[in-house]
């Protein structure tokens, strides 16, 4: 009986942690957490049972209010209903929000950390992002990402219940560079789709690639960013997995158009914030070629009347 009570008191001093979100990223961010009581929010807890089992040190629900005492929340949601689940969380909520998300709201055009400071402005969030595919981090198999916040004290705090021996984390104060990174790349990735999908080479993706992190950069700088971010986990590194592989469903996707294929019914982000992030280009006058190529495309343009395009475009110097 002491035994049982001393593990419940260890249980109730462990940091309380709030996921919103119960699919495969759901599930990854609460393999990596250590030292915590977990409470996920879903939708239908009947479907959740299937990925989670709950324990003393996890639990599901359907509600909102029980969020209101985490320490810190996590949001692994699409980002297009971000806005949505804000409206939702408890007046006066004080947690420290992580924001998972990848993607630019659609019509605002806002990045998620802006849509969070309208209904937090004082809000203690960060943002993680970076190369990490669910189910590797899954599986348990090394990944790093990076946690990006103005804020020393968050960073500290959600790196000691996150930070594992194969979950490797690094830190940046650049929220704009890592939120634009997070969200173009994705956009970048459905044109590696197509040029996978139609046997282009691995010359071309390389090209789209290299083309897509210039086009990354100079919108983050415009924006607000910092050159180093997009040479960092949360650019390059995302950007290069997710043009790289099939199991990206961005790459996937374009990969399917391609192929004049069904499309996936899944969520994907690229699409999502495709016209958001050429609108984004507009406003700060930066020129996206390849974002609205794939604009195009996904609006119904022809793959080689836009490959002629892109290659006809006048010669200039590398930037």
């Amino acid at each position: 009986m002491i035994k049982n009570t001393l593990k419940q008191l260890a249980i109730n001093f462990l940091i309380n942690v709030g996921i919103v979100g119960s699919g495969k990223w759901a599930l990854a961010i609460s393999k990596i957490l250590k030292g915590v009581n977990t409470t996920i929010k879903t939708r239908n807890i009947n479907k959740t049972k299937k990925i989670f089992t709950e324990t003393k040190k996890i639990k599901l629900t359907v509600s909102f209010d029980l969020l209101r005492n985490q320490d810190i929340i996590f949001f692994v949601t699409p980002s297009q209903t971000f806005r949505s689940i804000l409206k939702k969380l408890p007046i006066g909520l004080d947690s420290k929000l992580i924001i998972c998300s990848k993607g630019v709201e659609k019509k605002s055009n806002m990045l998620m950390s802006e849509v969070l400071e309208e209904f937090f402005p004082k809000s203690n969030f960060g943002i993680l992002s970076g190369p990490n595919f669910s189910y590797e981090v899954i599986k348990g198999l090394p990944t790093a990402t990076v946690i990006s916040s103005r804020s020393s004290n968050l960073l500290n705090c959600v790196s000691k219940i996150i930070a594992q021996d194969r979950f490797r984390t690094y830190f940046n104060n650049d929220v704009i560079g890592t939120q634009v990174g997070g969200a173009m790349k994705n956009v970048i990735a459905i044109a590696s789709g197509f040029i996978l999908g139609n046997g282009l080479g691995n010359n071309a993706n390389a090209s789209i690639i290299t083309r897509g992190l210039s086009e990354m950069i100079q919108l983050g700088l415009k924006m607000g960013a910092k050159k180093n971010t997009f040479y960092g986990l949360s650019g390059i590194g995302d950007l290069t997995l997710t043009c790289s592989s099939l199991k990206s469903r961005n790459t996937r996707l374009g990969y399917l158009l391609a192929k004049k294929k069904k499309k996936t019914n899944a969520v994907v982000e690229g699409m999502e914030s495709c016209d958001s992030i050429c609108s984004l280009g507009k406003k700060f006058d930066v020129e996206l070629p390849i974002c609205n190529a794939v604009k195009k495309i996904l609006g119904g343009r022809s793959l080689n009347e836009i490959t002629k395009i892109l290659l006809s475009r006048p010669l200039q110097f590398e930037r």
